[in-house]
């Protein structure tokens, strides 16, 4: 378990000060990385057999909204396994130490080359115990794609939306993903609930159509997809 404090700047809040989304994800990343390196299995440890962690699924909640007041204190820990997916938990605090949100994450590792899943056991032998399903915080629901698009907007990936395996990282589809929601409901509502499942992989140069649909008042289904329709990632997000 690591716990971590990110001051927040002022280029990482919106214009109501409050904290980007797309920045709590870079924060969620940053201590998940520094985490998975003091325990051995980081970045480091795989990068010279070819082998990459790929986050796949997000479930975050917050309670409050993560104002620019100071800094923001997350703590993580690595759970366990289910099936093939590594569970990674995280809370995240105001600068008085209130809990003000939580989230949970699924990730897997994958060949860089052919794009193949590895089992845990192929790569961390006797590391990861299987976590007990009573205790995760989300089962990761199936999100269905938009029925009604409402909206919808093209982005074109550029080089500094590539990460260290060479695709999109994973904190711009929720900014491409917000760029399609209106522009009042971005500003005077703010996310509450947000589930995030990545499907595939955006390189340099890729085509993204975002499409929304809101399904309910301030509660939005998105999917980003490729020019020939095939969807790279789908979000639910609730906002009040």
């Amino acid at each position: 378990m690591l716990n971590k404090s990110y001051e927040i700047k002022f280029y990482e809040v919106d214009c109501k000060n409050r904290l980007k989304e797309t920045c709590l994800l870079n924060f969620m990343q940053d201590i998940a990385a520094e985490d998975a390196e003091n325990l051995g299995f980081g970045y480091s440890a795989i990068k010279e057999r070819n082998i990459g962690w790929f986050l796949t699924k997000y479930y975050i909640k917050l309670n409050k909204p993560l104002m620019n007041d100071g800094c923001i204190k997350i703590q993580s820990e690595s759970k366990g396994l289910s099936k093939i997916n590594f569970i990674r938990d995280f809370d995240i605090f105001d600068k008085n130490d209130e809990k003000i949100g939580y989230a949970t994450s699924s990730w897997i590792l994958a060949n860089l080359s052919t794009g193949g899943i590895l089992k845990a056991e192929e790569v961390f032998p006797n590391r990861f115990e299987p976590i007990d399903k009573n205790s995760l915080r989300s089962t990761f629901p199936k999100i269905p794609a938009p029925a009604v698009i409402t909206s919808s907007k093209e982005f074109t990936a550029s080089y500094y939306d590539i990460d260290i395996n060479s695709h999109v990282n994973n904190a711009i589809y929720i900014g491409w993903a917000n760029e399609v929601l209106p522009f009042d409901i971005l500003q005077n509502t703010r996310t509450e609930e947000l589930e995030i499942q990545y499907k595939q992989q955006v390189k340099y140069g890729e085509k993204v159509i975002v499409k929304a649909e809101e399904t309910e008042q301030n509660n939005f289904i998105i999917s980003l997809n490729k020019e020939d329709g095939t969807i790279v990632c789908l979000i639910r997000q609730k906002r009040v």
